[in-house]
Formats: C-alpha cells, sequence, structure tokens
C-alpha cells in the first residue's frame, strides 16, 4: 500500500499542476512566533522542549486524524490520508516547472534573473561557476522537494513525510527559533537527508557513469577527512557537478540541443528524472515481489 500511495501521489502532482497550490506550510511562522512569545520562559523550552514540541504536536494530530479515518473507513481511510500526506508534503512548488521557466527565458538576462529569483541570491558572475552553482541547486531541491519525502514515506509512513517537511521548514531563516533550537533542526535534517542522499548518488550513479559518480564520491571523502556518515551532502552535489559539467548527462535525451550558460539546469533536470526513474522502478520491483510473496 505505501509503494502504490507513493507512485499515485506523485502521478497526481505531475499530472494535475493545481494540486501544488496545497504544498503550504506557512502556517510555521504564525505558529514559531506565537509560542516563542507564550512559551518562551517554559524550563529548556530554548532547547529539547521546543523542539521536541514543533514536530511532536503535528504528528500526535496526524495519528489522531489517521485513527479516526481508519475507524470510520478502514484500509480505504488510511490509504486516503497517505495520499493526501503525501500531495501536502511533496514541494514546495514544482521543481521541473520552476526549471522549464528559467530554461524558457527569452534571453541570457532573463535566465538569470530568474535563476536569482528561484534561488533567492546572485549566482556568481563567471559562467563555469554559475553553472556548477545551478545544478548543485537542482540536485538540492530535488533532494528536499522530492526525494526526501519519498525515502521517509517509505521507510516511516505518514509520519516520517510530515517529519521531513516539517524539519525541512524549520531550517528555513525566517521563523524565530533560539539558537540551540535551530542547531537542533539543522542537525535532524543532516540525519534525514543523508540516507537520502546517499541513495540518490547510487542511483545517479546506475542512471549515468558509474566510474565517474563513485570517484567524485570518494574524492569527496578523501577531501574532506571524515567518516561517511559525517558531514554534510556535498558527495551527492560533487557527483552532480562532475556528471554534467563533464558533459556525460547530454550524451542523450534533447538536453544537448540547447545552448546558452545554463543549459546545464536541463541537463541537470534531465538527471533527477533519471533518478526518480531509479526509484520508481525499484519501488515497483518491490511492489510486485510483495504481490506475487
Amino acid at each position: 500500500m505505501t509503494i502504490i500511495s507513493i507512485l499515485i501521489a506523485f502521478a497526481l502532482c505531475y499530472f494535475v499542476r493545481d494540486l501544488g497550490r496545497l504544498h503550504r506550510f506557512e502556517w510555521i511562522k504564525p505558529v514559531t512566533e506565537w509560542c516563542s512569545d507564550r512559551c518562551g520562559h517554559l524550563p529548556g523550552w530554548s532547547g529539547v522542549t521546543g523542539f521536541l514540541f514543533y514536530f511532536g504536536v503535528p504528528l500526535l494530530l496526524l495519528g489522531l486524524v489517521d485513527s479516526i479515518l481508519v475507524s470510520a473507513l478502514g484500509v480505504l481511510g488510511g490509504f486516503l490520508l497517505a495520499l493526501a500526506v503525501l500531495i501536502y508534503t511533496f514541494g514546495p512548488h514544482d521543481l521541473d516547472t520552476d526549471i522549464e521557466a528559467i530554461i524558457h527565458a527569452d534571453d541570457d538576462e532573463e535566465q538569470r534573473r530568474a535563476l536569482t529569483s528561484l534561488m533567492g541570491e546572485n549566482p556568481p558572475e563567471e559562467e563555469a561557476a554559475c553553472q556548477a552553482t545551478a545544478v548543485e541547486f537542482v540536485f538540492r531541491e530535488a533532494l528536499q522537494r522530492w526525494f526526501g519525502t519519498i525515502f521517509w514515506f517509505a521507510v516511516l509512513g505518514i509520519y516520517g513525510a510530515l517529519l521531513y517537511r516539517i524539519a525541512d521548514r524549520m531550517n528555513e531563516g525566517d521563523l524565530e527559533l533560539d539558537s540551540e533550537q535551530a542547531g537542533l533542526f539543522r542537525r535532524l535534517r543532516q540525519v534525514l537527508d543523508w540516507p537520502v542522499a546517499q541513495l540518490m548518488t547510487l542511483s545517479l550513479a546506475i542512471a549515468t557513469d558509474f566510474d565517474s559518480v563513485y570517484q567524485s564520491w570518494k574524492q569527496y571523502h578523501d577531501e574532506q577527512q571524515h567518516g561517511w556518515f559525517e558531514g554534510d551532502n556535498g558527495f551527492l552535489l560533487m557527483a552532480a557537478r562532475q556528471v554534467v559539467l563533464s558533459g556525460r548527462a547530454a550524451r542523450d535525451g534533447y538536453a544537448d540541443q540547447l545552448d546558452g550558460p545554463l543549459s546545464c539546469l536541463k541537463q541537470a533536470m534531465d538527471l533527477v528524472w533519471r533518478n526518480l526513474g531509479v526509484w520508481l522502478t525499484v519501488l515497483a520491483l518491490l511492489l510486485l515481489v510483495n504481490v506475487i510473496a
């Protein structure tokens, strides 16, 4: 049922674009402001207490809704809630449409303005650095918008999907969080992102050039001089950058027909689709094995 929910929810989000309007987590900002004003004096609120409260309460409410729907509708109720949670936690926007808007801009200057608007910061002026930044941005956003939700839903169900999206939203810089709380949420998202990034790197290797991706992955860890379970997800970004900027990403598809300084965006998005294809293929095989069993 979990695998079917993922496949149907992603298909609905892709073909019914208006569902993207449901990816709204703006409610978290007024909640954090209200809680900081009313609960800031409580013991431990600036640390673990507040940290547990911010994602514990939504998960408890979700569990209550799940119990009600399952009691009322049985398995169908749980299935419908799973679809709703997945659709809600994908996002915050459709990555492919955001990238398409940049690629099909009228000129290079408009492309850069659109990229700046999407990234929230000015990309580097130097072309090679701008391309590298653009590729990293696409994969970072793909992890946070799609793959993180898919992975944690597969592992922990509706609670994993909601937990991941809350952790992602709590790391945006517009919230009123104490420094200790913010540090805990940063650490939480690093923990949640790490296995997703590793699997994305593996699927990137399967979908493109295994040796190049592996060498990039190994080089990153050698340069950082830390273990596999430490650091950030730079190994994924380094591997994606290497595959795209070396030209290996443009060996098939119509991405090689594009030109301009940001044609690498299309190539990076093509790789994201290939990654997603690998993931969905594995999920479909797991479903088939489960049905046969």
